[in-house]
């Protein structure tokens, strides 16, 4: 029991170090305490947000954005990245594409989307697809072209048709590549939606975010970029689990 508890505070020394670092900073009065409280303060705060309605109404509505426009990429991005590497034609349409789009800052485009979608949900959950799109297809379409042929043509002697083929060969061989792009996908969904809430919303993460920031309270900031931090790891924890379940060979 000790080793695992000892094992796993190894495995986030590095967070622990810097907490340590902060409260050393904190206790010394290097900076100013209004600007950079100690954290067991901030803890204190997040726990009571933690327990008000306040987080878990906001919270709601930017998970909604997030898994909806991660999810739409995710259904749009993985089949392209698949046919890039299968097809020339869908391979040369797509790359001029995403080799002017990736450098592109998709925030740059909000403004567009909301004079498009209004300031709802709509213009932030296209934004989310349009960030989240770069990486899995790309991760997709990369992890695609390294499948071993060898098995590919394994398959098509052992009698596996066009549709076999796909599920059984090519899209288990591609999953490692389709999941990472998942995983920096989905962060940048969160980070989209916190965004172009703190820019034009009522409600979400980056609603209340602005609206602890306008109160000048510090800890209120912190414990709220706390707050986000800790959803962010879950969100990862969760997907890394899907992946294990899914991906068991890599």
């Amino acid at each position: 029991m000790f080793k695992r508890i000892w094992n796993k505070v190894l495995d986030y020394q590095s967070i622990f170090i810097l907490l340590i670092l902060w409260e050393v900073i904190a206790a010394l009065g290097i900076m100013p305490e209004r600007l950079f409280p100690s954290m067991f303060v901030v803890f204190g705060v997040a726990y009571d947000l933690a327990l008000s309605p306040l987080l878990w109404d906001n919270l709601s509505v930017t998970m909604v954005r997030v898994l909806s426009g991660f999810t739409i990429s995710a259904v749009i991005g993985v089949p392209i990245g698949i046919m890039m590497s299968r097809f020339n034609l869908m391979n040369q349409l797509m790359q001029p594409m995403l080799s002017i789009g990736y450098p592109i800052p998709r925030v740059a485009l909000y403004p567009i989307l909301v004079f498009m979608l209004g300031i709802g949900s709509g213009s932030k959950i296209f934004l989310i697809v349009l960030e989240c799109l770069f990486p899995i297809i790309i991760n997709t379409y990369y992890g695609a072209l390294r499948v071993n042929h060898i098995y590919l043509w394994a398959s098509q002697n052992m009698g596996a048709n066009h549709y076999k083929m796909f599920w059984r060969v090519l899209l288990p061989a591609t999953a490692p590549a389709i999941f990472t792009g998942l995983r920096i996908a989905l962060p940048l969904a969160l980070i989209i939606s916190i965004l172009t809430e703190m820019i034009s919303s009522t409600e979400g993460m980056g609603y209340l975010l602005s609206f602890m920031s306008s109160s000048l309270v510090q800890e209120n900031v912190l414990a709220s970029v706390l707050l986000i931090a800790i959803v962010g790891y879950l969100m990862s924890v969760i997907l890394d689990v899907i992946q294990k379940k899914f991906v068991f060979w890599h």
